[in-house]
């Protein structure tokens, strides 16, 4: 829908911010595919029972903090990209319930994610500590009984509402815009990028979904690349 009242052209600026923002996307990211990856195998570490999972934080932890600074910094780099994807499209002239509803679910996602980061940053280590320096069974039995609580809450929180469900709708929403943005290509590559996190969050009836998991982070990571590429260019175009 036409507004009465077009947004003014995006500026040099605001294109070189929306850019920053989708690459800060893959960057950030790769702080905990590299850092957690190589200290406990992450994300494959999440799965481990707390027996294992323990352990291995404590012996790694400097690790585990910078790798989830790292992956906490993505969630909250995601608002104000939520935000900027919205002002870009609203230059463009796609404005209404669609973009509105696309920045909202993005700015859902972030807090999600972040709410379910956090527990690394402060419950995990220090439950690993507890965990490691004690003897008696029963005060390690209770550490790990909080660690699957926390991860069964805070996880689902993050991980299912946060990285997949609401990540997944606000791709799809996302997708929707930058077609009609003219960026038709990253647009179809966003919406099954949003199917497919959107159907992880079924996991637990649908477990088959997991194996989505080991495509997906590629995938989203080379779809950022490129839509930065993209857009710097449609940018600079519309400045000629």
């Amino acid at each position: 829908m036409t507004p009465a009242f077009p947004a003014a052209p995006m500026s040099r600026a605001e294109t070189l911010a929306l850019v920053s923002l989708v690459l800060a996307q893959v960057v950030l990211f790769l702080v905990p595919l590299v850092v957690l990856g190589g200290a406990i195998g992450w994300p494959a570490s999440l799965r481990l029972p707390a027996s294992e999972a323990l352990p291995l934080i404590h012996r790694n932890a400097v690790a585990v903090q910078v790798g989830y600074v790292g992956y906490l910094l993505t969630a909250v780099a995601m608002l104000p990209l939520a935000l900027a994807f919205r002002r870009h499209a609203q230059a463009l002239g796609v404005t209404g319930l669609l973009v509105d509803t696309m920045a909202a679910l993005g700015i859902a996602a972030a807090v999600l994610k972040t709410l379910g980061i956090v527990r690394w940053l402060i419950a995990m280590p220090a439950l690993a500590a507890l965990h490691d320096g004690m003897t008696d069974p029963a005060i390690r039995m209770m550490a790990e009984v909080n660690y699957l609580a926390l991860n069964g809450y805070a996880g689902s929180v993050g991980e299912l509402l946060g990285v997949q469900l609401f990540s997944g709708l606000w791709l799809i929403l996302l997708g929707i815009t930058l077609r009609q943005t003219g960026l038709r290509f990253h647009g179809i590559a966003a919406v099954a990028l949003g199917l497919g996190f959107t159907a992880m969050a079924a996991r637990t009836l649908v477990p088959a979904v997991n194996a989505l998991g080991a495509v997906l982070p590629p995938f989203g990571l080379a779809w950022y690349l490129l839509l930065a590429i993209s857009l710097w260019r449609q940018g600079l175009s519309s400045k000629i």
